[in-house]
């Protein structure tokens, strides 16, 4: 409960990422294999240390000891994903935070003398936070492929769960949560690139259990999957996540088709106004401009012409003819 808001901290202040969506892709990524190395550490680690005793007594069973403590480990992530199921489907359907909160609000004040603004916070939208729910979700991809091999009962757990969520999240996606920014679906691309992850996991725990029951030859057959797996991965993003970042080449023909890209931005946008204007010209003609420079040619009689050039001396005017 804790780990995701200090990851968030992580990412915002001390990363200083600047989007909504990159501090959320940040949890995702830090969250995720936490909960890799948790499964694979912890967990499977105790179960070894259980058997520590019988391995130093009997060192040379040490595979077949092994093969049989670690069976035990699925039991436990079978009850937890169902726990998952009966329970945190639930409460994410409840949401405990803003029941608690109306119910609290309802029962304290009185709803007539309450503010327009106190009644919004009491109905606020709640929003998705990606960080928290893409993990949990993967958690359970994880488990059921690492551990199916050892014991194909969490397959069905796992698929119930599913289920669950499918419908779970399906109505509040729809209904409950309000989205506060857009990513441009740049978190499906992570989601299955840590799906895949899961998988090699599960590739290489297979392997690793047939070696503990002696099953060589199965290891030397499903050794090439987890290069396989992997090298899916290069060509997966190769072809769908580099090309997803820009737009495509018939759709820029579309655009470029529907309206006229250089009559649409003026090559001035970006410039200075003052830098923009059009040059000035000097109103009076030459005899006026001999004037304003000093020149002795002008008449010194007093001719209305002579007296409108006099007064014009000095003013410009745009390119309308307005003296400015």
């Amino acid at each position: 409960m804790i780990l995701p808001h200090i990851f968030y901290a992580v990412a915002l202040h001390y990363e200083d990422r600047k989007t909504r969506s990159d501090v959320q892709r940040s949890i995702i990524g830090r969250y995720f294999y936490y909960q890799l190395a948790n499964i694979y550490i912890t967990v499977t680690a105790g179960s070894i240390l259980e058997s520590l005793n019988e391995i130093i007594e009997h060192p040379t069973n040490m595979l077949a000891i092994l093969g049989k403590s670690l069976p035990n480990v699925v039991g436990y992530f079978a009850t937890f994903v169902m726990t998952k199921l009966l329970v945190g489907l639930p409460m994410i359907m409840m949401r405990i935070g803003p029941l608690t909160r109306m119910l609290f609000i309802k029962t304290c004040f009185r709803e007539k003398y309450l503010t327009e603004k106190e009644l919004d916070d009491m109905h606020h939208p709640q929003k998705l936070w990606y960080g928290w729910e893409y993990p949990n979700l993967l958690l359970v991809v994880v488990i059921c492929f690492t551990y199916s091999c050892i014991s194909p009962i969490i397959l069905p757990v796992g698929a119930a769960f599913f289920l669950g969520a499918w419908l779970v999240y399906k109505n509040q996606i729809l209904i409950v949560y309000s989205p506060s920014h857009e990513s441009g679906g740049t978190m499906f691309p992570m989601a299955c690139h840590r799906t895949l992850i899961g998988l090699i996991c599960g590739q290489l725990t297979f392997i690793g259990y047939s070696i503990l029951r002696e099953g060589f030859y199965q290891a030397v057959v499903t050794f090439p999957l987890p290069v396989i797996t992997i090298k899916m991965m290069d060509v997966f993003k190769n072809l769908y996540v580099v090309p997803g970042r820009s737009i495509s080449v018939e759709r820029a023909v579309e655009l470029d088709m529907q309206r006229n890209a250089a009559a649409a931005f003026s090559p001035d946008v970006y410039r200075q106004p003052v830098l923009t204007e059009k040059s000035a010209e000097v109103l009076g003609g030459s005899s006026v401009r001999r004037f304003a420079s000093g020149g002795d040619s002008v008449s010194s009689s007093s001719s209305p012409r002579r007296s409108t050039e006099l007064a014009s001396v000095g003013k410009v005017a745009d390119s309308s003819g307005k003296i400015v």
